[in-house]
């Protein structure tokens, strides 16, 4: 599950870009994969549940540095991180001080808590791709499912699902049981929409309001004209006076 983004980093360090890749499941890969670490070195299951997640949690350090060298939204990815890195250091510092018995909690008290805000990290973590599906419904095209991702982790799931189930741990069942419906659904959704027959259209990621262009002219002449009649105006001879000769110069002669 933890490798299945190294064919996605193999490809973004190929094209030298992220392409239409989100950094938000990469962040919450490490959010899951951290705190799963944590309630497995309190509920003293250093294997699985321990060493599988450390494993998870290095990973992901890698896919982000990999993401953030090549990607051209920095500041979204830094935004990113820091929502989500000091909540790690929050759940961290929390299983220190509650493992040590500072919070006035027994070990298993304190392993419950934190199992419950790794299924909420998993939660986030499967949560995170719905971003995608909601584009793959949009423009009718899958390009956007890491494929190799969801297979990858719809396997692991069912495989934590029976492990959970055998050691009856509901913090496990529960989580993977929404896993396993999701990653069920997401490959139906790319069977349905697969990019070899539905492929992405050209102009995806243009607004409404950018394929019209407003275009103002400011036209001078009609100023000029009307400056120049105004000219001509002025040298019209006034309707009320006018020279008049008079009719006693032929007598007068």
């Amino acid at each position: 599950m933890v490798a299945s983004p190294s064919l996605l980093m193999r490809r973004i360090h190929q094209q030298k870009h992220v392409g239409v890749s989100s950094v938000i499941p990469l962040a919450a890969l490490l959010a899951n994969s951290h705190i799963w670490m944590m309630y497995g070195y309190l509920d003293s299951n250093f294997f699985p549940v321990f060493s599988c997640f450390l494993v998870g949690d290095l990973c992901a350090l890698v896919y982000l540095s990999i993401y953030f060298y090549y990607t051209t939204e920095r500041r979204y990815v830094l935004r990113v991180l820091a929502v989500v890195i000091p909540i790690l250091l929050l759940v961290s510092v929390y299983v220190i001080v509650g493992g040590l018995g500072y919070t006035g909690q027994t070990t298993k008290q304190v392993s419950t808590i934190v199992g419950c805000i790794a299924d909420f990290a998993g939660i986030c973590l499967y949560g995170a791709p719905m971003e995608k599906l909601f584009q793959v419904l949009k423009h009718k095209s899958a390009v956007f499912i890491n494929i190799h991702m969801v297979i990858a982790g719809t396997t692991n799931n069912v495989i934590w699902l029976t492990y959970g189930i055998l050691i009856t741990n509901w913090f496990i069942i529960f989580i993977n049981v929404l896993f396993v419906t999701l990653g069920t659904f997401t490959l139906c959704l790319y069977k349905v929409y697969n990019p070899k027959t539905h492929p992405l259209q050209d102009g995806w990621n243009t607004h409404p309001d950018d394929e019209e262009e407003i275009s103002v002219s400011i036209d001078l002449t009609p100023h000029l004209e009307s400056k120049a009649s105004k000219k001509s105006l002025t040298n019209l001879p006034s309707p009320e006076y006018s020279a008049v000769s008079s009719p006693l110069d032929p007598l007068r002669r």
